[in-house]
């Protein structure tokens, strides 16, 4: 589930993320038998190489030579936290170690979608549904079960315009107090029946910035989440009673609901932050298990009347990602009788990967697609946190960046919708889900090169990771890992194809400014942030952080570096030339 607001109208910076972090460090003990340091040499034709300090006690020192007009990056990885002073440094030519630093500061803002005005908005998280999800209650008895089978029996399966319902929100964002809210069925297809609060429609043609719809826009809805229900359930399963021989799920009625409504009760004319849609798994509970929320006792979405008139793609969007988070709830929740669930990072990956993969099936225009709303801000924010940490508020906008890119490298190198389909069918949730995907695909998908032998596990996924960072555009050179690969895959009559991106021809939102009060450095105008070898940065568990400087920068004939050990264990280092 997610919320949206203004790209470059946020205000003041979020703080820096290491900076108010504190590391546990993970110290190497120095082995004196060992030599101080050694001598290698890399062929500058060579794109990736892993440094090995398990034979040195201090440092490696690298001849790099038969570069043509090439450029050199340090590309660190920390399995686990460490400070700034254990992640090791590289001295290059004429260069020294600077002081340590904190983390650049960075603007929170993500997932921007535009209206046909040129006015955009950001999505932001629904949170009581997304905790709610993430750690959903058992069922007591099987209470719920038994309840929806005597609700089968008088729910309608509503196929008539104008029948007119009740449905429980919120009232305000708290959630600590609910209401009533009166809505008429607007428009029904094969897989939904969308209403309409009575508030928020209109009879007539209306403004984008209205806060109601129209009957137009109603079926609209209806139809496009039609064209999803059909692409998304191939790869991702069914609902809960939905797929051939369902029986209608918690209300009995094979269509899911759609509710569109003022959400939060936030509407503004002028409007460009707030919750587009969200799905909250406590509506599959009877109300004496749903606690102090209030249960519609239905599949059902929620859509926010303002976004869905303003931004129709977004909407869609919206749903293709929140179908999923229904789906995941249904197929890794109640299908194992809870007793597993998918944590934050995971869900909301795969519903991510969801809008990659249908949103160019459903008619969301490019500009709206997740490579063009995430990545720009993974690309400032790939060191903040791990793909499976999940953070709130503002900094959870970098959780959605992070996790969306960890799955888009993911489907391009591993497999793509198959890959997906994989996740979702497969028993396990989290990094277990992941690796046993990743393997199942194999020996396609996973090269020989996997460390430790038998398959790839987690560790190996995400220090290959790195190299998604630095090879992309014409001079991607073969068998290495990449976001710039579009893999089509087959499933069910229909072609999946997840488009390959150059993130290196990206324009950066932050272009020209600097990075903070401790940096002489500015943010590039294209591509991912690069941090000067001067600088020592600590480093979060999961994450890398990419290092080069002038003197090997496009560069011809040979360079010449020394790299000191990292004093943690836990961080590897990798040379690649681009």
């Amino acid at each position: 589930m997610v919320k949206k607001t203004m790209l470059f109208g946020l205000g003041a910076f979020a703080a820096a993320l290491v900076a108010s972090c504190s590391f546990f460090d993970f110290e190497t003990p120095v082995d004196s038998t060992l030599p101080p340091d050694k001598e290698i040499a890399i062929d500058g034709n060579t794109p990736v190489s892993k440094i090995d300090f398990s034979d040195v006690s201090g440092s490696v020192s690298i001849s790099i030579d038969s570069l043509t007009n090439k450029s050199v990056y340090l590309v660190k990885y920390a399995a686990a936290s460490a400070a700034a002073g254990q992640t090791g440094s590289a001295v290059a030519n004429e260069y020294s170690a600077q002081p340590s630093a904190a983390s650049p500061e960075r603007s929170a803002a993500s997932g921007v979608f535009t209206a046909g005005d040129g006015s955009a908005s950001v999505r932001y998280d629904h949170l009581a549904a997304q905790r709610f999800n993430r750690s959903p209650p058992p069922e007591s008895g099987g209470g719920v079960r038994a309840a929806a089978e005597e609700a089968r029996a008088a729910y309608k399966v509503y196929t008539e315009d104008g029948l007119t319902g009740q449905f429980w929100v919120e009232a305000g964002s708290s959630g600590n107090s609910w209401i009533r809210e009166s809505a008429v069925l607007r428009a029904a297809s094969e897989h939904a029946a969308v209403w309409v609060a009575d508030k928020n429609f209109t009879q007539t043609e209306s403004a984008s910035n209205d806060n109601k719809i129209t009957q137009a826009q109603a079926e609209e809805i209806a139809v496009r989440f039609d064209a999803i229900y059909q692409k998304e359930t191939p790869i991702f399963g069914y609902e809960y009673g939905g797929g051939p021989g369902g029986d209608g799920g918690r209300d009995g009625d094979p269509k899911i609901q759609i509710l569109v409504y003022d959400i939060d009760g936030d509407y503004k004319r002028n409007q460009t932050s707030g919750v587009f849609g969200y799905f909250w798994a406590k509506d599959f509970y009877t109300q004496a298990e749903a606690g102090k929320t209030k249960s519609n006792a239905a599949e059902i979405f929620y859509l926010d009347a303002h976004f869905a008139d303003k931004h129709p793609d977004g909407a869609i969007s919206t749903l293709a990602h929140e179908f999923q988070h229904m789906i995941n709830f249904n197929e890794k929740s109640v299908k194992s009788d809870f007793k597993q669930s998918s944590e934050t990072w995971f869900d909301e990956m795969l519903a991510m990967l969801a809008e990659d993969l249908i949103d160019p099936l459903v008619g969301v225009v490019e500009s709206e697609f997740p490579y063009n709303q995430r990545i720009p801000l993974f690309l400032n924010g790939y060191s903040d946190c791990a793909p499976t940490t999940w953070m709130e508020g503002e900094k959870a906008l970098y959780s959605y960046a992070n996790s969306y890119a960890f799955g888009a490298y993911l489907i391009r190198n591993f497999g793509g919708a198959r890959l997906v389909k994989e996740m979702m069918t497969n028993s396990k949730v989290n990094e277990e889900s992941v690796v046993d995907a990743v393997n199942a695909m194999s020996p396609a998908a996973a090269p020989a090169t996997a460390e430790r032998g038998g398959g790839w596990n987690f560790s190996d996924l995400l220090s290959r990771y790195g190299e998604a960072l630095i090879f992309s555009g014409n001079e991607k050179p073969s068998g290495v890992f990449s976001f710039d690969n579009t893999v089509t895959e087959i499933i069910d009559g229909t072609e999946y194809t997840c488009a390959g991106f150059d993130i290196w021809g990206m324009d950066n939102p932050f272009a020209g400014k600097k990075l903070s009060s401790q940096y002489s450095m500015v943010y590039p105008s294209k591509g991912p942030l690069i941090i000067d070898t001067g600088y020592a940065i600590g480093m979060f568990e999961n994450t890398f952080i990419v290092q080069s400087n002038a003197a090997w920068r496009n560069k011809t004939g040979n360079v010449t570096m020394r790299l000191n050990k990292p004093a943690s264990s836990a961080v590897a280092f990798f040379i690649m030339i681009k």
